[in-house]
Formats: C-alpha cells, structure tokens, sequence
C-alpha cells in the first residue's frame, strides 16, 4: 500500500511539475505518461492513473465554475487510464525494451500511439467546454486536432527516446565501459551540438530579422544529424532533445504559428534520424547470414542516402544565407545612401565597415555550410583553390592539391560531397596534433571490378620536435572556416565504412600522412583486399 502511494504522489509531483514548463504544442506530460506505461510494472498502473487524477482534478474544480461542470468531470479523467489498453497489448505483442536491447520501432511506434490518444482526449475535453457570454467556446477544427498531436507527439519524442538510450548504453556496457561511453557523449554534445545550438538561438532573436530567425529554427536538426552520426539512434534522441529545447527558447509569444513549423520540421527529421540510426549497423569481422548480410547493405545504402540528404538540405541552407546577404547588402546600401547627407564622416565609415564585417560573416558562414567554389566552379575548383587552400593559407602552410586517375568525375555526388568533408576532418586532425608545413592533396580516381573507387592521400611535413604535440595557434579558426568539429580519426574511419572503404595512418620522423579510400556504391560480392593495390599505388 505504501508503494502504490509512494508511486502515485511521485507520479503527481513530476506530472505538476512538466506540465508548468508544457505548452499545447510542446506537451512534456505526454512523454512522462509514455515512459512510465512502458517502464512501470502494471500492479502500479493504477497508483499512475491516481496520481495523474489529482492535479487534473484540481485544475478541473478550480475552473469550473467558468468553463462548466461537465468540463470539469472531463478534465479530471486521468489519460494515462485510457492509454492502458493500447500500451499493454504493445507491452504483450511487441515490447520496446527486453533483455537490454531496444525495439526502436515498437518505441516510435508507441510514441505515436500515445500522440493520437493525447490529441483525441484533449479535443473530446475542449468540445464540452462551455463559457459564459458574451465569450463565444471554442470551434473544434482539424487545426487544433493536428496542434494537440503535434504537442503530443514533440513532447514524447523529446522525453521517452533519449531515457532509452541512456538505459540501452547503461545495460550494454560494464562500469568502466559505462564511464566512458558517458564522459565521449557528454564531449560530443559540448563540442558538436551545444556551441551551434547557442548560435542559432542567438541567430533566431528578433533582432536578426524573420527570415534569419526561419532559417535558424530549421537548421536546428543539423546538430543532431551530426550526432546521429556519431552515437546512431541514441545520438539522434540526445540531439533531438536539446534541438526541441533551443527552439522552445527562442520563443517569444505563446502559440506563435512560425514555431510550431518549426518543431514540426524537427519531429519529423528527429524521427526519420532515430529510425535512420537504428537501421545502420557496422560490418562484423564473422561474415553474417544471407539475409542480415543484405539488411546490413541496406543499413548502408540508407546511411549514404541519410548522409547526402543532409548535404543537399546543408546546401540549400547555405544559399538562403547568399541570397539573405544580397538583400541584407541591398537594404543597407539604401539605407546609406538616404543616411549619409546627414551623417558625418567618421560615423559613415564605421557604419560601413560594420555592414562590411556582417557582410563578410554571411559569407563565411554560408561557405562553412557548402563551398561556394563547389557551388560556381565544381569538384576541382574546390580543391585546388577553396577553402582547404585557404585554411592552410592561414596557419602559414603550404598546400597543393593533385588530381590523378580517370573516372573521378564520374563519382556519385554524395561520395564527391563525403571525399570533401573527408579531407577537411583529415586536415584538421593533422593540424590539432601539430603545426606542419607542406600539405600535399593527391586524389585518384579509378575502376576496379568494376567498381568506381576514389583515394585520397594526404601528407605534411612535420614540425620540429620542440613543437610537435602542440595544435597550431588558429585551429579553432580552422574547425569553423571548414564546417568540422574536429572529431577526430575515429569518424573518419566510420564514415570511409559507411561507403565500404577504409583510412591508412602514417608517421615517419618527417612526415605525417593519411590515405582513404571510398567507393561509390556498395556491392556484396567484391572483398575489401581487391582494393588494396590501387591504395598502394597512391602511397608509392
């Protein structure tokens, strides 16, 4: 008895407390009530559904005198007792968490479940509400159907995922395992995901303008594609989680149509990135069945195709910011030019240096984003004079870039696009060990069985003893003006697996040097080794 009371003033503590920081579109109770339906032993359902009754029962009684009794009867029906039936069939047929191991589509599949009940008990509440003229109720629309689901669902899919991944990795691992993934998780989101998510809440204040403020809100999933990357479906519900956050934080007024865009883009794409990370699987060193060898492939093929979508969508983002600086440069040279009989000399030159400098800033952003090189000139152009030549101009190296080999051309775009920011991660990592000179590009395209492949080797002379181990000066200038986050060869290696390649490292007391290799498309019947020449040939 004292446990079904304990649960319930528990349930009711945490429930009173989400619901002061939820809003109808960003509805955290949701998530609490799929959590506890899928984690709590059934013999508590009841302790829930008692603890979830008294705030709404005092919420109900404390309101009915203006909204009605029957209302008021409505609102103190706990959901979370209605819900029981759906969520014990899903616990009985398909449960989501069973010896350690997540069934990430029975979990999407009950968040969801758990939207649409939400979303029809809270439009069943609201049709028998009644008001006292000369206030007019309001008219049930499939408007305020799809906004309950959406708060609903947004609400879940930022609480329920992220507490399954941390019990997936807790499960998994041993203590000292544990610490670690914990501590590179925790390194991951203060490096790749809170600095940009700062930014772009800093970016969509009101002082930027409405079309600065759209296009920050929307490039809020970008970190957690990055981190989907790094930890799979349990990166993609962390960044899922901070990126719901930041937009809430950028909230101004309550029910603000352009918000709730918004956090419907990042349910969307933080959906599509858990069940993206959830099907991509590294290939095991025993060589696995006929059909877990194909859905590995698949998992691959999906990976290369979840990678080049965020390209395109990194692309487009970057072209808004040219075409928002070409307004931006338009208006202010208006502004001037009606300002400037009334301006004095000294103020017009700092007014124009200032617009200068932003000018300047919307420019090398959107270059970090995608090259504009890339976007004018193509693949060559960006090697040979983008902005790795300019990075290396930077720390004082010399750089020079070699395209060899036939065929390079004739590479799919995303793996044009993965050999690019490939070399910028490589770059980097050169440059944070030490302060090298003489950076050599080779790149060489060929055919094999084939199979179109494409190496690329890198190699720079090192600096002398006293120096080594120390990154260059401007590095933190570097990770910005390439678009990278210095994560390191670790992910190098990931990605050059994800299109069925491999990374050589190399160091002599002179030189430092990496080769990669990728190919353009996935094929079960071609080993790995058949490759190795073409990369020898590169390193000769």
């Amino acid at each position: 008895m004292l446990c079904q009371l304990g649960v319930a003033l528990a349930y009711a503590t945490c429930y009173s407390l989400l619901r002061c920081v939820s809003v109808s579109h960003w509805n955290l109770v949701a998530g609490l009530r799929v959590l506890c339906l899928l984690l709590v032993p059934p013999r508590y359902w009841l302790a829930l559904g008692v603890g979830e009754g008294m705030p709404l029962a005092w919420l109900g009684w404390d309101s009915h005198e203006r909204f009605g009794t029957l209302w008021a009867v409505a609102m103190s029906v706990p959901p979370i007792l209605l819900s029981t039936p759906v969520f014990a069939w899903l616990r009985w047929r398909v449960p989501v968490y069973r010896g350690g191991q997540v069934n990430v589509t029975s979990l999407m599949t009950a968040v969801l479940a758990a939207a649409v009940i939400s979303a029809l008990i809270n439009t069943g509440t609201l049709a028998v509400l009644t008001v006292q003229p000369p206030e007019h109720p309001p008219v049930i629309s499939i408007h305020i159907l799809l906004e309950y689901f959406l708060g609903s669902y947004l609400g879940a899919l930022t609480v329920v995922p992220p507490v399954f991944a941390w019990l997936s990795w807790s499960t998994r691992a041993t203590s000292p395992e544990l610490s670690a993934i914990r501590r590179a998780v925790a390194v991951d989101c203060a490096r790749g995901v809170v600095p940009p998510l700062l930014l772009l809440i800093w970016l969509a204040s009101e002082s930027h303008g409405d079309e600065v403020m759209a296009i920050a809100r929307l490039a809020m999933f970008l970190p957690a594609a990055w981190l989907t990357m790094r930890r799979g479906w349990q990166g993609a519900a962390l960044g899922g989680l901070l990126a719901s956050i930041a937009i809430e934080l950028t909230m101004t007024v309550a029910r603000d149509p352009a918000i709730i865009q918004a956090q419907a883009l990042i349910a969307f794409a933080v959906s599509s990135l858990i069940m993206l990370g959830a099907r991509v699987s590294l290939p095991s060193p025993v060589a696995p069945p006929k059909g877990e060898h194909e859905e590995m492939l698949r998992g691959f093929r999906l990976a290369q195709q979840g990678l080049y979508q965020e390209e395109l969508r990194l692309r487009h983002v970057a072209e808004s910011l040219d075409q928002l600086g070409q307004s931006m440069r338009d208006g202010q040279r208006r502004m001037m030019d009606r300002l400037r009989p009334v301006l004095p000399a000294n103020m017009e030159q700092s007014y124009a240096r200032h617009l200068d400098l932003t000018q300047r800033e919307m420019q090398r952003l959107a270059d970090t984003l995608h090259p504009r090189a890339w976007r004018e000139h193509g693949l060559a152009a960006t090697f040979l004079d983008g902005p790795l030549l300019q990075a290396a101009s930077l720390v004082g190296a010399d750089y020079r870039c070699t395209l060899t080999g036939n065929g390079l051309n004739q590479l799919a775009p995303d793996v044009h696009m993965m050999l690019y920011r490939q070399t910028c991660e490589v770059m980097v990592y050169l440059l944070a060990r030490e302060p090298v000179r003489h950076i050599r590009v080779h790149i060489r395209g060929g055919c094999t069985h084939g199979r179109r492949w494409v190496v690329l080797r890198m190699t720079a002379r090192r600096a002398v003893p006293s120096l080594r181990g120390r990154p260059v000066p401007e590095w933190r200038q570097l990770v910005a003006l390439l678009g990278t986050n210095g994560q390191g060869m670790a992910t190098v290696r990931d990605r050059a697996l994800i299109y069925g390649g491999m990374v050589h490292e190399r160091e002599s007391e002179d030189q430092l040097g990496v080769t990669l290799l990728l190919h353009d498309a996935l094929r079960a019947d071609t080993p790995v080794h058949d490759f190795v020449p073409a990369i020898r040939s590169v390193s000769a």
